[in-house]
């Protein structure tokens, strides 16, 4: 007769869920290869004239020809030392910004998906105070909004 403790911590075989995963941007990361850190890039990104401030955002994006993106949107999250001098106040203000953009994002890359496009985009945090994330959350909805207004319009 088995043993009781050997039925319950039995190990159980492992099983691969890779065939049954969704697509890495419906799973709300934000990975390496979605932020933007070719300087390149960022210059082209800073030349262009597509901008929109939605307070206490100014946000800029360029959309890309080249296929070899490693993502169908690439963004970079600014918290300049000239507003927010102190390190911990930058670091916190990037960490709720990121948040409140990866919670946001699957919009955006569906509108791009849809015309088979590829952009970069800039959200510089212009406020001189640390945000709330209740707020932010509030920006960014009205900041993908006039995104997804903008990636729509935009057919160039």
């Amino acid at each position: 007769m088995p043993n009781v403790l050997q039925k319950k911590h039995a190990k159980k075989p492992k099983t691969s869920n890779k065939a049954n995963r969704a697509p890495p941007y419906t799973m709300f990361t934000f990975k390496k290869k979605e932020r933007l850190c070719s300087k390149t890039l960022i210059e082209r990104l800073y030349a262009s004239n597509n901008k929109t401030l939605v307070y206490p955002l100014s946000v800029r994006w360029l959309f890309v020809d080249d296929d070899r993106q490693a993502s169908r949107l690439q963004v970079l999250i600014v918290a300049p030392k000239k507003k927010l001098r102190h390190a911990v106040d930058r670091n916190r203000t990037k960490r709720i910004l990121r948040e409140c953009y990866r919670l946001r994002k699957n919009t955006l890359i569906d509108i791009l998906s849809q015309n088979k496009r590829y952009a970069i985009l800039s959200v510089n945090y212009i406020d001189t105070k640390v945000p709330d994330f209740h707020k932010m959350e509030s920006v960014f909805d009205r900041l993908a909004d006039q995104l997804k207004e903008a990636f729509e319009n935009d057919k160039g």
